[in-house]
Parts: structure tokens; sequence; C-alpha cells
């Protein structure tokens, strides 16, 4: 007689407050607007769930991944930042600007876009920098809480979820050097850029409050010197948040002599920047890359290339040559033409999704075109992961639907600092994004014992 697996979480709570879709009420209408204008006006049916060990390997995993990207240098190039950033697609302007002495260190803030198939969690991208979306997930979990059967069970259930918001707040704290005393903070993007962000902006302000962040929102055409404090719109700051990139400083050549009078400015009057411009070459889809490359799988040792294999999907530039594939060196292009279904191929710069091709979603020759056109510009080929349907209720029909999570988690410092969810139904889930219409959700996990 075979003994039936133990209920996950998810199958306690669709037996129980899951077996209706959730709907948001209305306790505070500011926390509600807030929610709506940073996560779209699409919202999946429950939220999901992870045990203390889940989270526990979670916030482990996305730190030894980090480790691994920012040992990159060393590992690789001799300990010349200058020879990985050129490895990674900068270009010598824009290298320079990253790495003007005193090189500064990257900051542990990011976050790694997972789905979840039979062996956990897969980490498709990890976005390592400071503009990041969704770090109002917290206010999401807060709302789902007014649903008293949704309480009731995560009281049952020992549910918390981490806030980044406040997460954040420590590390900007620890940055600035002013841990107990009111921290302002610039959020500044450049103008061009600004009016987009504006909203995503104001409402990182609001949730720093609390903290004692004196957080607001300007762009780099608003910054000046005044008795050797660095003013932005007019107000004073201790840190500069940076929502600006590093391609955005090197548009052009007028566009970098600014770049450069700027970041003097910054350093004239010692107001540090979060996240420095090189930690976003640590987050380049061409560093994920190298993890799987022979010359840096050698210098793993054993746990850390397990970490790789079982978290990474295998992955690889695109450029003529060969490379190690299923424990085999093969050519690399012949391999991806033969090997269509199992491969995605991405842009190493793209965002959103934008770019992508699914090999099984295309027939031969059109993926045999865009594996050629992909040539010309640097591109990443990924193994394709399938990640298992979670079970959603129904907004219309209310019976249960099968759908596909993308899942945000953010790791900030050191610490697993929650994940917003990004899902569509599992019919049209090739690219989850929400330019494809993706619905938001969050995340709650069982504390650990005795906390």
């Amino acid at each position: 007689m075979t003994t039936a697996p133990p209920a996950t979480l998810t199958d306690r709570y669709l037996a129980g407050p899951g077996r209706r879709p959730l709907t948001l009420r209305d306790p505070d209408p500011a926390r509600l607007d807030l929610v709506h204008q940073a996560l779209e006006d699409r919202f999946l049916s429950r939220p999901a769930f992870l045990t203390a060990d889940e989270a526990g390997r979670l916030q482990a995993d996305l730190d030894g991944v980090t480790d691994l990207l920012f040992t990159l240098p060393e590992r690789l190039f001799g300990g010349d930042p200058h020879a990985f950033a050129a490895a990674v697609g900068l270009r010598p302007e824009q290298s320079r600007l990253a790495l003007r002495p005193p090189v500064p260190e990257p900051a542990r803030i990011g976050r790694a876009d997972l789905y979840r198939d039979r062996t956990g969690f897969r980490m498709l991208e990890f976005n390592i920098s400071s503009a990041l979306g969704g770090l109002q997930i917290a206010e999401l979990n807060r709302l789902t809480l007014a649903d008293p059967e949704l309480a009731a069970f995560a009281a049952r259930e020992h549910l918390r979820f981490p806030d980044p918001a406040a997460v954040l707040a420590g590390q900007l704290r620890q940055a600035a050097g002013r841990t107990g005393e009111t921290c302002r903070v610039a959020l500044m993007d450049c103008p061009d850029g600004y009016r987009a962000t504006e909203p995503e902006i104001t409402a990182l302000a609001a949730l720093l409050a609390p903290h004692g962040i004196e957080a607001y929102g300007c762009h780099t055409g608003q910054v000046r010197e005044s008795g050797g404090r660095l003013l932005a719109g007019g107000r004073p700051a201790d840190l500069v948040y940076r929502y600006f990139t590093l391609g955005e400083l090197t548009a052009d050549a007028a566009t970098l002599v600014e770049a450069e009078a700027l970041l003097d400015l910054f350093a004239r009057c010692g107001v540090p920047v979060l996240s420095p411009l090189r930690t976003s070459m640590h987050g380049n889809k061409r560093a994920l890359a190298m993890l799987w490359e022979d010359r840096c799988q050698d210098t793993l040792d054993a746990g850390e290339r397990d970490l790789v294999r079982r978290l990474l999907p295998w992955t690889h530039e695109l450029r003529p040559g060969t490379a190690r594939v299923d424990g085999e060196r093969a050519d690399l292009l012949a391999y991806c033409r033969r090997h269509r279904e199992r491969l995605v191929l991405k842009p190493a710069h793209g965002l959103g999704g934008s770019g992508t091709v699914l090999g099984r979603a295309v027939d031969d020759a059109r993926w045999a075109a865009s594996l050629e056109q992909a040539l010309a510009t640097p591109h990443i080929v990924q193994e394709l992961v399938t990640p298992l349907p979670e079970t959603f209720p129904g907004r219309e029909s209310g019976e249960p639907e099968p759908w596909v999570l993308n899942w945000g988690a953010f790791l900030i410092g050191r610490a697993y600092a929650g994940a917003f969810l990004r899902g569509l139904p599992a019919g049209r889930a090739d690219v989850i994004s929400y330019a494809a219409g993706a619905h938001a959700g969050c995340v709650f996990q069982q504390a650990q014992p005795n906390t």
C-alpha cells in the first residue's frame, strides 16, 4: 500500500480559503492605490508559498551565485576589472566611467528571475542593480491579509513575508554611514528617464519614510554643490540611489563629459552612489554565461559547481566555436541548430523578454535565421526551463486553472528580501512579462522554528 505524499502549503490553502479567488479589499485606499500604480492592475487569484527550508535554500543560493559573479574578475581575468568589463561588453569609455578610482565595491542589491521546475528553482537572469521594479510588493502582502480567511490561514501556518523596502533602508543607512539618524537619499534618474520612473520613485520614497529615510526623487540635471554639500533639486543628500544607467551616461560624447563631471561632484562632496555603476556588469547575462565556461568551472569547488549546475540552466554566449554541452565539447552553432526545442535565445542586454526567441515556438528555418541574426549583436543561448504549472482558482469560472509563475526574488545585502510574482495561464506562458499581460502576485513563507 502506497502512502500519499503529505499535503503542501499550497494544497492546504487550496483546500480551504484558496477555493475561491482572492479579492483585494480596501481597508487602506492609499495602499491600494500604491499597489495598483506599482504592479499594474492585474493580480493573481492567490498568493504563492514557501516553506522555511525553501526560503533558506533560496537565500543561500542567491548569496552563492552573487559571490561567484563578484569574483569573476579575480577568477578569470587576473583581478583586472577592465578586462572583465570588456568581456561582458562594456565599451572602453563605459569601463573607464564605471571603474573610476578608487574602484567601488559592487553592491549586493538585485532581483533574480526564477522558474520552478521539478528540481526546484532555476535562475533565468539576475538583475544586479539598484534600478529594480517590484520593491513595493510587501504592500500587496499586507492588502491580502485584509481577507480574514487568508489571515487565519497565515496565522495557523506561521506565515510571514520580508519587506524589501525595510531591508533596503538598512542598506541605505549603512552605505551613507548614517545608522542612528535621519538619512537623506536622492532617488536619482537621468532627465530623459525621470518622467517614466517618477511614479516608481515616488512610491519607494513613501515606503522608505517609516524607516527614517528621507528620500525624494530628482534627476541628474538638478544636482549642484553648495558649501561643499551636494544638493539635488535644492535638497541636501547623504546618498544617491541610482536609477540612471551606464548606457544613459555614455550615450554620446557630450553626455559622457557631463557624466564625468557629475561623478566628480559626488566624490568631491563625499556622497556615495548606491549601487555603484560597476555593479551592473556583474548582473550582465554574459557574466552568467561565464559561470558555465570550462575556465570558470575549473576554479569552482565541488559545492560551487553543484550550485551552478543545479540553479543555473546551461548558458553560453552565442559565438562561433566550441562549447562544452552535456559533458562533451561540440560546435556551438551546430548544436544550437540541432537542438532548437531545448533552447532559448536572448539578447545579452535585453529587458522584459524583449527579443527573446524560444526554439520550440518557431520552425527550423526561423530558428536558423534567428541564430544567424543574433551573431551580429551580443546574445546568449540558454537551456529552456519548463516550469511546473501551479493551480489557481479562476476569477471568471471559479474552477482550478493551471498558471505558470516567474518569481522575482530580491537579494539585498545577504538577505532574501521577498519576491514578487508575474504569472500567465499555462497555455500562453512562453515569455512571462507585464508586456505579455502577466498578472502580479505576492509570496508568503513559513517562519523558521522558534522565530
